[in-house]
C-alpha cells in the first residue's frame, strides 16, 4: 500500500541546529521542530515571505511517494494514510504513518531512511507525528510502544511498552519533548478505560510518571463532580 505526501514550496528553509527547549519556546522561523512548532500550540509561523498577495504563484516542487512496502495496515480506512505534521529539521523532514517512520530530504524529496514497524496489532487509524531530542526522534505504535530512532540512519535505540493492547488500548499523538520529558498520550476504546498521559526520560525510555486525566481516587481534582468515585474511574478523557 502506498500513501503520497505532496508539498508546494516557494523555498525551502534551512535550520540551524536541533531543537532545545528555549527555541521552542519562541515562534519557528528556521525550522518546524515539533508537532506544533513551538510550545504555544498555536502553530503559526512568522514568516512573511509567502503571503495572500504572492500564495498563487506556488507550484509543485515536488512529490515523494511513501511506499510502505508490504500489504496495508488493518485499521478503519482499509489502508495507510498519512496523518502526521511533518517536522523539519536541517533541511530533513520527518513524518510516519502508523507503523512507518520516514526521512526526507525537504529541497529534493529524496527519501533518506524509511523505518518499518513490525506492529502485534492495535487500532490503525492514524499516526499524528514524531517528536525530536538531540539527535534521537520518538514516535508511538498502534499496538502500544513508544519507540526511539537515530535521527541519522532511522535505527532503533530502544522501544518501551506504553499501554496494555489486551485493554484495547492504543497510541497514535505526536509525543511531546520538554526538557528532560517525552511525553506520551494514550487512548483506550472511548467506552470504559481511563485515557492517561506519560513521561520517559528520552536517553534510556524509562518511566518518569503517568497521570490520568479523570480522577482515580478520593481527592483527585474534579472527582466531586462526578456521580460517584467508580463512575470518574471508567470516565474515558483520551488523548488521541
Amino acid at each position: 500500500m502506498r500513501a503520497l505526501i505532496v508539498l508546494l514550496f516557494a523555498t525551502v528553509l534551512s535550520a540551524q541546529g536541533l531543537p532545545d527547549p528555549s527555541a521552542l519556546s519562541k515562534a519557528p522561523t528556521t525550522s518546524w521542530p515539533t508537532y506544533n512548532g513551538d510550545y504555544s500550540g498555536r502553530r503559526f509561523s512568522p514568516l512573511k515571505q509567502i503571503n495572500t498577495a504572492n500564495v498563487h504563484q506556488l507550484s509543485l516542487a515536488w512529490i515523494h511517494r511513501a511506499n510502505t512496502g508490504g500489504a496495508p495496515s488493518a485499521g478503519f480506512f482499509g489502508g495507510t494514510r498519512i496523518s502526521a505534521t511533518p517536522i523539519q529539521i536541517n533541511g530533513v523532514l520527518y513524518f510516519s504513518a502508523p507503523d512507518h517512520v520516514w526521512a526526507v530530504d525537504a529541497r529534493t524529496g529524496r527519501e533518506i531512511w524509511h523505518h518499518t514497524w513490525q506492529s502485534k496489532g492495535g487500532i490503525h487509524i492514524g499516526n499524528r507525528g514524531l517528536a525530536a531530542y538531540h539527535n534521537w526522534l520518538y514516535f508511538e505504535t498502534p499496538d502500544c510502544h513508544l519507540v526511539a530512532l537515530n535521527m541519522k540512519d532511522g535505527k532503533e535505540r530502544w522501544r518501551k511498552q506504553i499501554c496494555d493492547l489486551d485493554k484495547f488500548y492504543f497510541a497514535s499523538m505526536s509525543p511531546l519533548v520538554i526538557r528532560n520529558h517525552v511525553v506520551t498520550g494514550i487512548s483506550g476504546d472511548d467506552l470504559d478505560a481511563p485515557g492517561y498521559i506519560e513521561s520517559h526520560d528520552p536517553e534510556t525510555g524509562d518511566l518518569q510518571w503517568r497521570t490520568y486525566t479523570v480522577p482515580m481516587k478520593a481527592g483527585d481534582p474534579g472527582v466531586d463532580s462526578w456521580p460517584s468515585l467508580e463512575a470518574a474511574q471508567h470516565g474515558g478523557g483520551m488523548t488521541w
